[in-house]
């Protein structure tokens, strides 16, 4: 069973996901896939954590002392992990995760994209990164890499860094990638 870290908003934004991730959880569920993710019930993370656990899907929420009650993780997880700090629950998350998906979501979400990148790019890893890039969420940040390519300031954009407009686009590209 695969194990895919899925980075993504613990906020509800002003963006309609609800279908995407009904979709994206099927798949997970169809495909084995093992959810690993922050651990936490609000936001986009809980709606995908939730409809992953509708469909009988395996998920590992991974998580911080400070998020470990009631109101924040949800009941259905099937693994659990109470990381220390923020440090240690992005690399239990690296680690753990064969490759990442990375949703719409803020800051915590770039900062989690922008470390696995990293360690992508610095061949600390070999693991696919699949942004779903919803609305243009990414486009920014993705013409911000590809600047740094221009100004030197980054060798290339790996070939394992996958963007997708589209839920089905995505789900295609992990086929053709991690299948």
């Amino acid at each position: 069973m695969k194990s895919v870290g899925v980075f993504l908003s613990s906020l509800t934004p002003k963006l309609n996901l609800e279908n995407d991730l009904e979709i994206f959880a099927s798949f997970m569920s169809e495909s084995k896939f093992k959810l690993v993710y922050g651990g936490g019930k609000r936001g986009l993370m809980g709606k995908l954590s939730e409809k992953v656990s509708k469909k009988n899907g395996i998920i590992k929420g991974i998580t911080l002392p400070m998020f470990d009650n009631e109101m924040i993780k949800p009941s259905y997880l099937d693994e659990e992990e109470v990381q220390s700090n923020f440090y240690l629950r992005k690399k239990s998350l690296i680690d753990q995760s064969d490759f990442f998906v990375v949703m719409p979501g803020g800051v915590g979400t770039a900062d989690e994209f922008f470390d696995v990148f990293n360690h992508l790019s610095l061949k600390l890893i070999e693991k696919n990164i699949f942004i779903f890039n919803k609305n243009d969420c990414w486009t920014d940040i993705i013409k911000w890499l590809e600047k740094n390519v221009e100004l030197g300031m980054l060798p290339s954009i790996s070939e394992k860094l996958f963007i997708a407009d589209s839920i089905e686009e995505l789900i295609k590209t992990i086929k053709l990638n991690e299948l």
